[in-house]
């Protein structure tokens, strides 16, 4: 009996001994942080992050204000998805919508209320930008969801295939809450999900601009088969688009006296886009009737340079260049004509119309209405027409297109047109 009680403990201390000496290799493998020539509070600060992200801590705990009841009811639909306890089926939810129409918004509200109640959650934020910005961006983007998901200190890997089969791993060993704010291309999803697919009752949400996205992706074929659901959103009512506006210039839900026309006048520009609110709302705050309508004169004619990036990010995400000058010739001529009529013209200008209006419409740049009218976004619309009019600022006929009329007459009169 002692024997046996002897031979448990040996097994036992053998087991402790093989995890600290993992444990002092990871630490020895550890690359610190390097403080030359920094501010220290910068220093510490981004310690404090980093340390926060591997204990899972939110940075910022004070919620998304979210406005609307589409978003609301959206919120409600995605807890009750979260919260439903299936452990046998694994789902991804898709959220798609144009650029600040509040995607990232209502994924970390959801991220903040049920984050807690699974194993391992990660949530990576402005994904198609941080791997723009950075050299190895996405490789970066993998060590901060493997070590998410796994808690391991971070492995000395500089391959992102051999990252891939790592998370894949971690995905599959753990229930987990995954959210991948602003996915932007195929490359992109595959290496951070992976095709190997995850333990069971696991959650996916994904924001994205391109609706077509997570149905070329290599985690959903036939072997792996989640079960997928997709939420677009289509921005605000004017009503509610009047209470965000509020919030952000006013600190209330309503105009104060006198700024009912401006602030009405200004909701019917942004038509329900909830960044433009935002930004133009903080940008008026403390502002007198007159700023707001000088304001309002000069967005028409020049777009807001911060809600304008959000926007030509659905742009510049159209890999064709057929596309893009599709979307400038919609913008500039033909937002209100009908579609076949629209593809017959450019059709004679060799531009690839069938497949590209598709491409416009999977991300949100271009929508169907009624009689089979093409439809833009007012804003989706300015910026279009402001990258042809930045070709040339000060000389009109040097564009490669004109649908001022007064500037087209300008031209044709003093005889500039090209070629």
């Amino acid at each position: 009996m002692r024997c046996e009680k002897n031979e448990v403990k040996r097994i036992q201390w053998g087991q402790k001994i093989r995890s600290w000496k993992k444990a002092l290799t990871q630490v020895a493998d550890l690359k610190g942080l390097d403080a030359k020539n920094r501010k220290e509070s910068e220093f510490i600060k981004e310690v404090v992050i980093d340390i926060q992200r591997r204990l899972g801590v939110p940075s910022n705990n004070k919620r998304p204000l979210l406005v609307g009841g589409d978003y609301i009811n959206e919120m409600r639909s995605i807890s009750s998805w979260l919260t439903d306890g299936s452990c046998h089926i694994v789902d991804v939810l898709t959220i798609v919508g144009m650029g600040g129409i509040g995607k990232t918004s209502l994924a970390r509200y959801v991220f903040m209320l049920h984050s807690r109640t699974f194993h391992k959650s990660c949530f990576i934020e402005g994904i198609n930008t941080r791997c723009n910005e950075k050299s190895n961006g996405l490789l970066k983007l993998q060590k901060q969801l493997h070590g998410d998901l796994s808690k391991e200190i971070q492995l000395r890997v500089n391959n992102v295939s051999e990252y891939t089969s790592k998370i894949e791993n971690a995905l599959k060993l753990n229930k987990v809450f995954v959210v991948l704010d602003d996915i932007h291309s195929l490359d992109q999803l595959d290496a951070l999900l992976g095709k190997e697919g995850f333990h069971p009752g696991s959650k996916i949400i994904i924001t994205t601009k391109d609706a077509s996205l997570t149905e070329r992706c290599s985690l959903f074929n036939p072997q792996v088969q989640p079960k997928r659901k997709t939420v677009s959103l289509n921005g605000l009512t004017e009503s509610e688009s009047l209470v965000l506006l509020c919030i952000h210039a006013f600190k209330r839900q309503n105009p104060k006296e006198g700024y009912k026309e401006v602030s009405e006048n200004l909701v019917k520009y942004c038509e329900g886009h909830p960044l433009a609110l935002e930004v133009l709302g903080k940008s008026l705050n403390k502002r007198d009737v007159a700023y707001w309508e000088d304001c309002i004169n000069g967005l028409k004619k020049e777009p807001h340079s911060h809600i304008n990036k959000a926007l030509k990010m659905s742009l510049e995400s159209l890999p064709l260049k057929n596309d893009k000058e599709l979307f400038k010739h919609i913008a500039c001529f033909f937002v209100g004509i009908d579609r076949d009529l629209t593809e017959t013209i450019l059709k004679e200008c060799d531009i690839n119309t069938r497949s590209g209006i598709t491409n416009l419409i999977d991300r949100h740049l271009v929508r169907i209405g009624w009689k089979n009218k093409l439809m833009m976004h007012q804003l989706v619309q300015e910026m279009g027409r402001d990258l042809v009019r930045q070709e040339s600022p000060d000389k009109p006929w040097e564009r490669s297109r004109l649908w001022c009329h007064e500037e087209s007459f300008k031209v044709l009169k003093q005889k500039k047109v090209r070629g």
